[in-house]
């Protein structure tokens, strides 16, 4: 009976004990232990913009496609084939037009060589001699109807310079046995005087030297006129192969200029055409094809046409926040990062990198009449070193402060009570 009433006793003693214990843990967790006061929010892992939209980049129609959604692609893989017919047209009409001034170009500079050559040689200065031979490598031949246009002139003078030339022989040979018939009438003169001969053989002797000095006079004019009906024809020349040098140095310089425009125009439209065929830009995988787009689609310029997610490990966290805790959302401000998968559990640390200018709605069906933040996250290290697959589901908390329960409890209690006095 003595021992069944110590045991009691002792079992009352150890009971109490406990019960004791009890207390002591409750009180410690209610006014010792601390706790944190989160903000909450749901993210995804992710990589730095992950996705990546292709726009068509011109006009066109589609006339071959190569990935669908879900196909793996790597960077360079061809997505999408269009033709943009009036590129097409414009590219051909261009360079027609360039072959052409090309054409027209070579013919005006063979022509300039012509001008400036050996040809001409009585109308060629020093200035002229030297571009011939440093832009022309042959002698040129008559090229155009402008070259022998200006020919026909300079032909006339060199004929017109032939003529005189014959004539000036003539009239030189003309000229020199006037002179000595002058001479020998002369000496007779003289004998008829000294011999004191017949006034009329004088007379008849004097008239016939005033008509030889008459002639002689007349030669002297005609080869001034000649001469200078040779020199009109000569600045005739010179004025029409003047004008049409600096015609076709007009025309050279325009050409030139023209054709510069139209080749880089015409590897403008050729970069184009090349870049007809969409390529990928990344490694990764077709997330989304505009609906719609099909072979023979007619898509206008910055036409959205693809989605593509990019491959690679997780580098930052992409996470919602209800608008209720914007206020505990500011910039470079650190955030506990914790996984969500099955035997998969570990928290990160992380820094607030970007915040939404504004709230955002959620989709429909989620969170009714609610709007939250987008806060972009970048992870500490160790989470990047894990090199985590993207997409996986964390829960984000930003920790404003540690507190009791007892404080917790405390605090939402109004802190201002108002009583009616009767």
């Amino acid at each position: 009976m003595t021992n069944l009433k110590g045991k009691l006793a002792v079992a009352m003693s150890t009971k109490s004990g406990l019960i004791a214990l009890g207390v002591l843990l409750f009180l410690y967790l209610i006014f010792v232990q601390r706790i944190e006061v989160v903000a909450p929010g749901q993210g995804l892992t992710g990589i730095r913009e992950s996705n990546v939209a292709l726009k068509s980049p011109s006009n066109g129609y589609v006339v071959q496609m190569f990935a669908s959604v879900g196909a793996d692609v790597k960077q360079g893989d061809p997505l999408l084939e269009f033709r943009n017919l009036q590129d097409e047209y414009q590219l051909q009409e261009v360079s027609e037009s360039l072959e052409l001034d090309r054409a027209l170009l070579y013919g005006y500079r063979e022509e300039k060589c012509f001008l400036t050559s050996a040809t001409f040689n009585d109308g060629n200065n020093a200035s002229d001699k030297q571009y011939h031979q440093q832009e022309c490598a042959n002698q040129g031949t008559p090229v155009g109807s402008g070259g022998q246009y200006i020919l026909n002139f300079y032909q006339d003078y060199l004929q017109e310079k032939g003529y005189i030339l014959q004539l000036e022989r003539e009239q030189k040979r003309r000229q020199e046995e006037l002179l000595n018939k002058k001479e020998v009438l002369s000496k007779k003169r003289g004998i008829l005087i000294r011999g004191g001969g017949e006034t009329l053989r004088l007379y008849d002797l004097d008239t016939e030297l005033t008509d030889l000095n008459s002639e002689i006079i007349s030669f002297e004019i005609s080869k001034i006129d000649t001469q200078k009906k040779l020199n009109d024809k000569f600045m005739t020349f010179q004025l029409r192969r003047s004008e049409r040098m600096l015609t076709l140095d007009e025309k050279i310089r325009e050409l030139s200029s023209d054709i510069v425009q139209k080749k880089y125009q015409k590897e403008l439209l050729e970069e184009k055409k090349k870049n007809a065929i969409m390529r990928s830009p990344v490694d990764g995988s077709v997330l989304e094809l505009t609906e719609g787009i099909s072979i023979g689609t007619f898509v206008q310029e910055g036409t959205p046409i693809y989605t593509l997610k990019k491959q690679g490990a997780s580098q930052e966290v992409v996470a919602k926040f209800d608008s209720r805790y914007r206020y505990f959302l500011q910039l470079d401000r650190q955030v506990k990062i914790m996984t969500n998968s099955t035997g998969f559990s570990k928290v990160f640390t992380g820094t607030i990198q970007d915040i939404s200018s504004d709230s955002l709605p959620y989709e429909p069906g989620q969170e009714n009449s609610k709007r939250y933040y987008r806060v972009t996250i970048t992870p500490n290290q160790q989470f990047l070193d894990l090199q985590l697959n993207l997409g996986i589901d964390v829960n984000v908390m930003v920790v404003e402060n540690e507190i009791t329960a007892f404080q917790y409890m405390l605090s939402v209690i109004p802190d201002v009570f108002n009583f009616k006095v009767w």
